[in-house]
């Protein structure tokens, strides 16, 4: 499983997901707490989760999930045709852009692909 270091790896990854933590109100033990898939902050982690995914290109400014930049970022540090079965998987859409965010990070880690 990958752990928060792989965000280092993204382009930016580690200021866009400081950037969306001091956005959402939340502190830095919620960033660990996503690590091993704990998403009991409710409604705020998903919203960090939803910034981080935007300011990536994983997902738009509607809530959509954008598969080719999913597939494109993180198959630089996971094995490609593991980073398209996951994307693939994983594109749900949720009852709103923050919800759709977590719901896919949720499939992630259910299939041991931790982006936090």
């Amino acid at each position: 499983q990958q752990t928060f270091d792989d965000i280092g790896k993204i382009p930016n990854g580690e200021t866009y997901a400081l950037e969306c933590l001091l956005a959402s109100g939340l502190d830095v033990s919620s960033l660990k707490s996503l690590q091993t898939g704990d998403f009991s902050n409710g409604d705020r982690v998903k919203c960090l989760v939803k910034c981080f995914f935007e300011k990536t290109g994983f997902m738009d400014a509607a809530g959509n999930l954008n598969e080719e930049a999913i597939v494109t970022q993180l198959s630089q540090f996971m094995p490609r045709d593991q980073v398209e079965k996951l994307a693939k998987n994983c594109k749900i859409e949720g009852t709103d852009p923050c919800d759709t965010a977590y719901q896919a990070t949720d499939c992630y880690f259910k299939n041991k692909a931790g982006l936090f």
